[in-house]
């Protein structure tokens, strides 16, 4: 992976973040969004579930492109392994997005899901 895909890719995901927080999906819908089924319950959990991913999503963009210059550079001669690190960073960045937003929305709202 390139420096430049690596920036590509941090800058989509700092992108996607940025809209997710500053125009999340009005409605409820199937295509577009923060899209679980705790999130989809209703129109507060979904509004609170898209502007957390795309904080999360925003901060781990902006944290992925130092990461994989950083191991492009260490692992100069070992294209295949940064590349497999870079792969991981994004995998991670990934789950952790939807781990953290499910934690922060269960904090917030109860089972049913009214704020608490």
């Amino acid at each position: 992976m390139s420096i430049l895909v690596s920036f590509i890719i941090g800058l989509v995901f700092a992108l996607i973040g940025w809209m997710l927080m500053k125009y999340p999906p009005e409605n409820i819908n199937s295509s577009l969004g923060y899209k679980t089924p705790f999130a989809m319950k209703n129109k507060e959990t979904w509004k609170e579930g898209n502007r957390f991913c795309g904080k999360m999503l925003f901060i781990g963009g902006i944290i992925f492109i130092p990461f994989s210059i950083f191991f492009r550079y260490l692992y100069i001669n070992n294209i295949s392994l940064s590349l497999r690190i870079s792969l991981m960073g994004l995998l991670v960045i990934a789950i952790a997005c939807i781990v953290y937003t499910e934690i922060h929305l269960k904090i917030i709202f109860d089972k049913t899901g009214i704020r608490k």
